[in-house]
């Protein structure tokens, strides 16, 4: 179970009244706070830890700790700052997902919008050779038409000078 100490051992050890003790222990988070089998309010180490960071001294240096007791709560403190790390990079990675379905998305709009387009391009190029054969055809039926006419004027010209 570890190192472990309760409000009135703490207020011994820091110099405090139980009272004070009490409400700061009352403020740490859940994960620093435990009932020990007694049903008794005990901090334990890593409380224990952040107290001494908050009085700025020692509270278990007195404590004997066996090495496998400190090669158990330093694999504690590495699991968990590994476990944070993968929690901060699995919600990274979520972002990243999100984004590259953002990616996906805007990239489907321009594929259709690109579609849209060619399908404008084929329509204005039918258009195009459309009007060009048009042309073509009236510039034959224009020169059906001079020929037409200059025959009729030959023949006019051809007969009012005897020719």
């Amino acid at each position: 179970m570890g190192i472990e100490k309760t409000v009135s051992e703490l207020a011994e050890i820091l110099g405090v009244s139980r009272q004070a003790m009490n409400n700061r222990v009352k403020s740490l988070p859940e994960e620093f706070v435990e009932k020990n089998e007694k049903g008794v309010t005990v901090v334990n180490r890593a409380g224990l830890v952040k107290l001494e960071e908050i009085y700025k001294t020692t509270i278990f240096e007195d404590e004997p700790i066996s090495e496998e007791v400190k090669q158990r709560e330093l694999m504690e403190i590495l699991v968990d700052e590994k476990n944070d790390e993968i929690s901060r990079l699995y919600k990274q990675l979520e972002v990243k997902d999100k984004q590259i379905a953002e990616k996906d998305e805007q990239l489907r709009v321009k594929d259709v919008q690109i579609s849209e387009k060619d399908k404008q391009l084929d329509q204005q190029q039918q258009l195009t050779l459309k009007a060009m054969a048009d042309k073509d055809v009236l510039k034959l039926e224009l020169e059906e038409v001079k020929a037409h006419a200059q025959e009729k004027s030959k023949g006019f010209f051809a007969r009012l000078l005897g020719r």
